[in-house]
């Protein structure tokens, strides 16, 4: 498996798996994960909230209600409960009446540690603002796991950023404002300013001076998202090096 630095690198395309291979897959789940790196995906990236109990979980709604047949908010929600549902409901980009698994529980963060550190890198992405006890949970597992050259968090705010470089300033992280920002030249000089080396501007806010600027400032511009090989290479002769996508196995077996 590469490293972060080794892919920061790289001379090609990156490709990271959103949630898993998400489309053909249920999202943020164990076969999604497995699928997008039986692909070749460079990173897989999935998003985490925290259990009323304190455990880091894999999923991206603040509620559970869209992916499972389970109803509620995690932080409302123990880890128990969660794990007697089936994450399986959503695929193919629609909510279906019957499950694509016969059983498949929300992975804990701890879990898609066990399993992928050393297969793949990962972009991690937390949701809902953790509080201060689940952000130290958190960057214990980090930690516990030598996530350092194997991972980075996605964080939209600056306060959450503050309190994970408290407790582990060693973590790499990717800062995301809103939206319809990350493109903007001062954002991202503010995010290389901050010592990120990943950023992640939107689709319909990118131009060639995007990536023209993330060069300048030594930033790794990883756009979200693209499903579409044809918009892929649009993006790519724009100056992209790096995309999202729901469609890891196609857009590897088109662009790769």
């Amino acid at each position: 498996m590469a490293t972060l630095t080794e892919l920061y690198n790289h001379p090609g395309l990156l490709l990271t798996a959103h949630r898993g291979a998400s489309f053909e897959s249920a999202e943020n789940t164990i076969p999604a994960f497995d699928a997008a790196i039986q692909a070749g995906a460079h990173f897989i990236e999935f998003d985490l909230y925290v259990s009323k109990d304190g455990v880091p979980v894999v999923l991206h709604d603040h509620t559970i209600d869209r992916t499972s047949n389970g109803s509620g908010r995690p932080e409302d929600l123990l880890l128990e409960e969660m794990r007697g549902y089936n994450f399986s409901y959503f695929h193919h980009g629609e909510r279906h009446a019957e499950p694509l698994f016969e059983e498949l529980p929300l992975p804990t963060f701890e879990e898609v540690l066990r399993r992928y550190r050393g297969k793949v890198c990962m972009n991690i992405q937390l949701n809902g603002k953790p509080d201060e006890n689940g952000i130290r949970e958190i960057c214990r597992l980090y930690k516990e796991y030598d996530m350092t050259e194997c991972g980075y968090l996605t964080i939209a705010w600056l306060d959450t950023i503050e309190a994970v470089r408290n407790y582990a300033p060693d973590i790499e992280y990717c800062y995301t404002p809103k939206m319809m920002d990350r493109a903007k030249i001062e954002s991202l000089e503010t995010c290389a300013r901050m010592g990120c080396r990943f950023v992640q501007p939107v689709r319909g806010y990118i131009s060639e001076e995007t990536f023209a600027v993330c060069r300048r400032l030594g930033l790794r511009a990883n756009v979200f998202y693209s499903d579409d090989p044809a918009e892929a290479r649009e993006f790519m002769e724009m100056g992209a090096d790096s995309l999202l996508t729901n469609k890891i196995e196609l857009l590897v077996s088109e662009l790769l």
